[in-house]
């Protein structure tokens, strides 16, 4: 559960003291000292000042790398595209794929969130991933007011600082590439993960108003105890899937990269942790990973 907006995870035994959200990579063949930064993708650009020495990690390094590439997101062909693979095949709707019961239970909690004013007849056309994500939006737009303003995305924005200050700018996977992530699991588990969503639906905003406090405290040991909370927390599969199998992909491109350029790297939170987060992978590989706790 949680998917694109909340895969945060951590696996390490202790963490160190004063652990936050923005690492320093060094060592072993980089060329200089490179930095990860965890983001969480439904706040807003004005958090880039509310992080100890990330206005001055963009302004050292040569590159800066998202999860994809700021322009390529809001081409019109990448819109199109993704406007297509969200749409389910006409013999699996939603509504083929659940019971009435069911069915009943997502559509209250769809005109909850709609004000009446859309149900899930509206909506059944989209895979169940897609109505899910929206949702989560939604409720989560009480803790970020701002979060539909993509343009303004907090990933965005650091991309967009990059672009000002004539860095070079790029992603590590294509659109293409999360929309599989995102909604390329089978059609009968997202339907079921729907369901599960929006029976617990008051719980899971309890989750969420706890996921974004310590997030903004910059608090990783609590996003774990939360992330692994046995209820509402991720499963080994939705991380292989959502976290990991993309973090090893990445390494290929960040590897080749640190020997010839810093680079700020600035993705979900998640990537960073757990034991095939990119610190881990890092570290694996002869890399020093350390908390930023004082730029100079």
């Amino acid at each position: 559960m949680k998917k694109l907006l909340i895969t945060l995870v951590l696996a390490f035994t202790v963490m160190q003291i004063n652990a936050q959200l923005l690492w320093k990579v060094s060592g072993k063949d980089c060329y200089k000292p490179s930095f990860l930064f965890g983001t969480i993708h439904l706040e807003t650009g004005e958090y880039i000042d509310s992080v100890p020495g990330l206005n001055e990690a963009i302004e050292s390094v040569d590159a800066i790398y998202g999860e994809i590439y700021s322009e390529n997101i809001l081409d019109k062909a990448a819109m199109g595209k993704i406007m297509k693979d969200v749409v389910a095949p006409a013999d699996s709707t939603i509504d083929k794929l659940l019971t009435k019961e069911e069915y009943n239970i997502v559509d209250s909690v769809v005109r909850a969130y709609m004000m009446g004013i859309i149900g899930l007849e509206n909506l059944k056309m989209l895979k169940p991933a897609v109505v899910y994500e929206h949702l989560y939006v939604m409720q989560m737009q009480k803790y970020f007011p701002k979060a539909q303003d993509l343009a303004n995305s907090l990933d965005m924005a650091i991309q967009n600082r990059g672009i000002q200050l004539g860095k070079h700018v790029d992603g590590l996977e294509s659109v293409d590439d999360q929309i599989k992530a995102l909604f390329g699991t089978p059609l009968t588990k997202q339907a079921q993960d729907l369901v599960d969503f929006c029976r617990k639906d008051n719980t899971i905003e309890q989750y969420g108003k706890q996921l974004c406090d310590a997030y903004h405290a910059q608090d990783i040991a609590a996003i774990e105890r939360i992330i692994f909370d046995p209820e509402m927390g991720m499963s080994e599969e939705e991380m292989e899937t959502i976290s990991y199998k993309r973090n090893r992909n990445w390494m290929e491109k960040i590897e080749m990269t640190l020997p010839v350029q810093s680079v700020l790297i600035a993705v979900g939170a998640a990537h960073l942790l757990g034991p095939e987060g990119l610190i881990q992978l890092l570290r694996d590989r002869g890399y020093t990973v350390e908390p930023v706790k004082d730029f100079h």
